[in-house]
């Protein structure tokens, strides 16, 4: 049990819960459109069954009048409303008690968000913080704080400079109040300070405390050539260090076998616009075609599910034009997430275009002239919310809002907060509405369908084979006492609707699914279902003849059947001799740029290699694979339906959930989420399990064609050692770790020191050459492990090639913000294209660079060196000691005498973007080592596992 807190509700007493008497008497009717007006409360007093601390809990009502209600009670609300598929959903902070006397009141209690217990884990969690911090400033206040200054940078960025600085303070590791101050000269021979002075941020990731920074690039001119850094607690300076500020991205390559060298006339310039994988995958057909000798097509054996939908209808909301308008007919609407909503039977008025009076007048953002009062609204979106534009209607006396849209597409949801708001509002898409407007004015109605009122239709074929030429009408028979009956003629499908004495329409949506799902001929042509599982009692509305459609608009040089994902391999020596590189782009479909990359690359190696000898010597001693478009349904999606698709088309959403036609753009998988390493179903975060999120990792691991195609490719071809995965945009340069479970912020082991050390190291190659194109600097912040630098991406495909194959494996993230001389932009995943083509020619430099480190990995015979930093000697007190490496190595040691083997400790990293671990000697100890490249060259030829003594020795004498 939680000590008693001050809360109005637990002060170290009984707690007593207050509930109108009215709650107690009747459940509320939570069903019909209207409720009864709230009586004049009475409290009563029920004292609860022994001491009770409140839960947050949430609460779903229907609509604004139980939510009125839901007030009226006097419980303690949280000062928000979600508007949600269910309805308003509010979170309360309710004792037990209170919760059950809710719930037998009518109202749709949750289970708690957070608990009686969880709340106690939070308060004895504070005091354990509390103590920390407490202890780590009495120790920097006694003893200083050490820091560590993992990054003092500068670089030019498009002909301006820039600084960026990484500080690791252990204590401000603890504690918030220790202040990180930066201090720069102005250049050589100018004091420190006479640059400026400042404070670092204190970064925090995944709850956990990384390191103090400058976060984006700060301009810096002049140039700055050293710098102080202090920590100050309390007034007192605790710690300090001085450092030189170094140029990152200074033009230096490494030299030997392979190293980069001028590229000569090199020929470029070979993407003109945007392309989709129909395109992207005929390009890399042609060239394999025209240079035979040196390239050739590699099909990939899992074919996607293809550019294709069944053809789908949805019997929701609408507006409906009366003849003799030229824009008479019925109309797919969409209702606000805010106000009331239209009535199912229909609002009928008069549909008038406004007017506001200003330079565009028919966007109603200002109050309306001369607007007919009991008629129906006809706004245009843009320039102000939609509350405002509905609010002005309803002031000008509509009874109704139809918005239309000014982008081409669906109607979308229109969202907001207006309390005010007494009118139901709905949206049209641009489409519709370039019918209607001309026809206006007109009689009409504005038509609801709440969630029980809803039927959706599916065709059982696909669009393009038939399921687009079905059609299906919800047929008003205009007689009394008619049946629900449905007939069907050719691809025709009407449902008559039954009708009461009355001639009132009765069918509920529940039945006609049932009808159409019963009925041999309409079932051979569709899937009738209700709302995301909704029981469907609810009455629908006649519609006139709808015809199905799959919502997709490419032209038929796009084929709508399963696609055979297809590489380039390019090298003189294809037959696995040679070091193999893997190239591949668009694993999310909105990112136009990558495919441009890839196809620039390829014509840049195929069509310099007779002229030129840098092209020709890579493409000799490499095996090189390039794949344009990992994702070519989601790439058609997105070029010719919905620009921000990021997944693949596939959709895993159960006929119960979102699997109707108005979630059709939140379908598919995010490839580069859908693999086995570090993933979802391991706990990993940064992935979801709900079928319309952005980040959904799938059903299963490798469930996609898509993501076993890239399996297949490394795994067939174990000579592939260098992996680059290009996304867009940010301006990324990262490798594994990629994914971290919360709240521990562990997971994934690092890479070894040497490993992440020969990351950055070739880094410093492939960015230098993305400069060399217009002088675009990646960021030093975003250089790094992927967890590190970027977030937990929970099951990509950098950590499956790395972790399961050996893969150098990295990811780009093309398109670096810009400074617009006051800060920075980003670029965007589909910018204009004059950006994108940029783009597309500084990251196949950065390919270029990928292959020259490649290049000289394939080889790497040089062993490397290393020695011992301080060296051999005697010494009055423990020291520190740590190796001197001639090239990113890892190594092995021993200090108990032992021979030095794979098996023997090894150096690691201090912390994560930080330097060496150094090993402390605090006795006399004779340091065996040996160390080991990234290419596998082993120091002196010796063999761990042999018999030879040739390893590296060191004694270390501590004097008594």
């Amino acid at each position: 049990m939680a000590r008693p807190t001050l809360s109005r509700r637990s002060a170290g007493m009984a707690t007593a819960v207050v509930v109108p008497a009215a709650l107690l008497i009747a459940p509320l009717a939570m069903q019909g459109t209207a409720t009864e007006p709230v009586p004049e409360l009475t409290a009563e007093s029920v004292a609860s069954d022994g001491y009770e601390l409140p839960e947050i809990v949430p609460i779903t009502v229907p609509d604004r009048d139980a939510l009125d209600q839901l007030v009226a009670t006097g419980v303690d609300l949280a000062e928000k409303v979600d508007h949600t598929a269910d309805g308003l959903r509010v979170e309360a902070i309710v004792t037990p008690s209170e919760q059950q006397w809710l719930t037998d009141a009518g109202f749709a209690v949750g289970e708690a968000v957070l608990s009686e217990e969880q709340f106690a884990a939070l308060q004895e969690e504070r005091e354990d913080t509390v103590a920390e911090i407490e202890t780590a400033e009495e120790a920097a206040l006694d003893v200083g704080d050490d820091l560590n200054v993992q990054r003092a940078a500068w670089f030019d960025n498009l002909g301006q400079t820039f600084i960026q600085i990484e500080v690791f303070s252990e204590a401000g590791s603890s504690s918030a109040n220790v202040l990180v101050e930066v201090s720069l000269d102005a250049g050589p021979g100018t004091p420190i300070g006479a640059g400026g002075t400042f404070n670092l941020s204190r970064f925090v990731d995944g709850g956990h405390y990384m390191y103090h920074r400058t976060g984006d690039p700060v301009p810096a001119d002049p140039v700055p050539s050293r710098m102080r850094v202090r920590s100050i607690l309390n007034g007192q300076v605790v710690g300090e260090a001085e450092r030189p500020v170094t140029e990152w991205l200074d033009g230096e390559y490494p030299r030997g076998r392979g190293a980069p060298q001028e590229w000569g006339n090199l020929a470029t310039g070979f993407v003109d616009h945007y392309v989709d994988a129909t395109e992207a995958t005929a390009r890399i057909e042609a060239l394999a075609a025209e240079f035979p000798e040196l390239a050739e097509i590699v099909e990939l054996p899992n074919q996607t599910n293809g550019y294709r939908r069944p053809a789908q209808a949805l019997f929701a909301e609408k507006i409906v034009v009366d003849a003799p308008s030229t824009g008479a007919g019925e109309y797919e609407a969409v209702a606000a997430g805010f106000g009331q909503a239209p009535a199912a039977a229909g609002i009928p008025g008069t549909l008038a275009r406004v007017a506001d009076g200003t330079g565009d007048p028919a966007d109603g953002c200002e109050a309306l002239v001369g607007f007919p009062a009991g008629s129906i609204a006809v706004v245009d979106r843009g320039t102000c919310g939609y509350t405002v534009k509905v609010l002005n209607a309803q002031a000008a006396g509509a009874i109704a809002v139809v918005v239309v849209n000014n982008v081409p597409g669906d109607p979308v949801t229109m969202t907001g907060t207006a309390p005010a708001n007494t009118i139901p509002s709905v949206m049209i898409s641009m489409e519709a509405g370039a019918v209607v407007k001309p026809g206006l004015p007109a009689a009409g109605r504005v038509h609801g369908a709440p969630n029980e009122n809803r039927v959706g239709v599916d065709s059982l074929a696909w669009g393009h084979e038939g399921g687009n030429d079905i059609t299906v009408e919800l047929a008003d028979p205009g007689a009394a006492n008619s049946p629900l009956s449905v007939g069907v003629t050719g691809d025709a499908v009407r449902v008559q609707l039954a009708t009461n004495a009355t001639g009132a329409v009765t069918s509920t949506a529940a039945q006609v699914v049932a009808a159409l799902n019963a009925d041999p001929a309409a079932s051979a042509l569709v899937r009738a279902y209700t709302w995301r599982g909704s029981p469907g009692g609810g009455v629908v509305a006649p519609a006139q003849t709808r015809r199905l459609t799959d919502n997709l608009s490419a032209p038929e040089s796009v084929s709508r059947d399963p696609f055979t994902v297809k590489a380039i391999r390019i090298g003189t020596d294809r037959d696995g001799s040679q070091t193999g590189v893997l190239l591949y782009s668009q694993e999310h479909a909105r990112e136009w740029v990558t495919p441009l990359v890839a196809i620039e690359t390829a014509e840049r190696l195929l069509r310099n290699y007779r002229s030129n000898p840098f092209i020709r010597q890579l493409v000799r001693n490499l095996d090189i694979f390039i794949v344009p478009t990992v994702n070519p349904d989601g790439s058609h999606y997105s070029i010719h339906d919905f620009t921000l698709q990021r997944r693949n088309m596939t959709n895993h959403c159960a006929i119960t959930g979102a699997s109707d036609l108005r979630a059709r753009n939140g379908w598919g998988v995010d490839l580069n989420r859908n693999f086995r390493v570090g993933n979802r179903e391991q706990g990993f975060s940064g992935a979801s399990g709900s079928c319309t999120s952005d980040t959904y990792s799938g059903p299963t691991p490798l469930s996609e064609p898509e993501a076993k195609n890239e399996i297949w490719l490394v795994e067939n071809n174990p000579n592939i050692r260098f992996a680059m995965n290009t996304h867009t945009h940010g301006g990324y340069f990262m490798w594994a770790p990629g994914a971290y479970r919360l709240p521990t912020r562990d997971g994934l082991e690092r890479p070894s020191f040497g490993v992440e050390s020969y990351f950055y190291a070739a880094s410093d190659v492939i960015l230098n050459r993305i400069k060399e194109h217009r002088g675009t600097s990646v960021w030093p912040s975003r250089v790094g492990p992927i967890s590190d630098v970027l977030y937990s991406a929970a099951g990509n495909s950098a950590d499956d090639h790395f972790y399961n194959n050996g893969i150098f494996a990295w990811s780009f993230e093309a398109g670096s913000p810009t400074w617009n001389g006051s800060g920075w932009s980003d670029v965007g995943f589909t910018p204009p294209y004059e950006e994108g083509h940029e783009e597309a020619q500084e990251f196949s430099n950065g390919w270029l660079g990928i292959l020259e480190v490649a290049q000289m990995y394939g080889l790497d015979n040089v062993m490397p060196r290393s020695t011992l930093e301080p060296g051999r000697g005697p010494f009055d007190d423990p020291v520190d000691i740590t190796f001197e490496l001639s090239e990113p190595s890892d190594v092995y040691y021993t200090l108990d005498g032992s021979r030095p083997t794979f098996e023997s400790p090894r150096i690691e990293f201090t912390g994560p973007r930080q330097g060496q671990e150094p090993i402390t000697i605090s006795e006399t100890t004779t340091i065996k080592w040996f160390a080991v490249d990234a290419a596998g060259n082993i120091q002196n030829n010796y063999v761990p596992d042999g018999t030879r003594d040739n390893y590296q020795r060191a004694t270390i004498t501590i004097r008594d």
